[in-house]
């Protein structure tokens, strides 16, 4: 299948069990979900129930927790999100129809949602945010490279009117809104949490990536090479995104 394909990058080499708790109604969902997240390292526990999640929850703390954003059913206008969100801090990822996705997006965010994603959503873009999850919750990296007590993931990050959204999976300059594959985002998403020290192309590959072998790692160049081109200035004399020679590239804050 081409999806689990598209995830035969994603190893989680350094990984504990992650635990995974899907709350959807939609069976079409929940098999492309176990399709793209299929790997021994995860452990997939499902419920199509606002009443069950919230048992579940009780008694088992989740890594990632993803939820169709429509599923409802609790009494006194109380909504799903905003009762997970009382009883864990695990990364939530809601799942929004198409339609609904402009109105429900920020609202849901507010409500405590880490991403939302819009259906039908591709694989690249539901392996950014997941992926983006997976490091907030420490899950992947045990070891990270800011400090202990810094947040990793703070809920926008902005530097000289450059600003990553990684709620949303944005990312504007000076306000306006440029448009980054999931590859890019997630390089720059790396780069910009872990600004003025220098990465090697293998360990942007790997710890922006997943990715483990040396080959691939000629795709660093290429994409930051188009990262450039959306964010600076002049791509000649870039203020973000700088090479060290014979070293690699970091990511300058101002």
């Amino acid at each position: 299948m081409v999806a689990t394909d598209v995830f035969n990058s994603f190893t989680l080499e350094d990984v504990q069990k992650v635990d995974v708790l899907v709350v959807e109604q939609d069976e079409d969902y929940i098999s492309i979900l176990k399709a793209l997240l299929s790997g021994e390292n995860f452990n997939f526990e499902v419920t199509n129930s606002a009443k069950a999640a919230l048992e579940k929850l009780k008694n088992h703390d989740y890594n990632l927790i993803i939820l169709n954003a429509n599923l409802n059913g609790l009494p006194g206008g109380q909504t799903l999100l905003s009762q997970i969100r009382a009883r864990s801090i695990s990364p939530v990822i809601t799942l929004v129809d198409q339609d609904e996705a402009e109105a429900a997006g920020l609202a849901l965010l507010e409500e405590g949602a880490d991403y939302d994603l819009t259906k039908p959503f591709t694989p690249h873009r539901l392996k950014a945010a997941v992926t983006a999850a997976l490091r907030r919750n420490e899950v992947c990296n045990p070891e990270p490279v800011v400090s202990p007590g810094e947040m990793i993931l703070p809920d926008t990050i902005r530097t000289a009117g450059l600003e990553l959204s990684l709620g949303r999976l944005e990312a504007s300059v000076n306000n306006k809104k440029i448009s980054l594959s999931a590859r890019e985002f997630s390089l720059l998403q790396f780069l910009m949490t872990n600004p003025n020290r220098i990465f090697t192309r293998e360990e942007l590959a790997a710890r922006a990536w997943g990715w483990s072998q040396d080959g691939e790692i000629r795709a660093i160049d290429s994409t930051v090479k188009r990262l450039r081109s959306k964010i600076e200035d002049n791509t000649r004399q870039p203020r973000f995104i700088l090479t060290e020679r014979n070293e690699g590239y970091l990511f300058k804050s101002f």
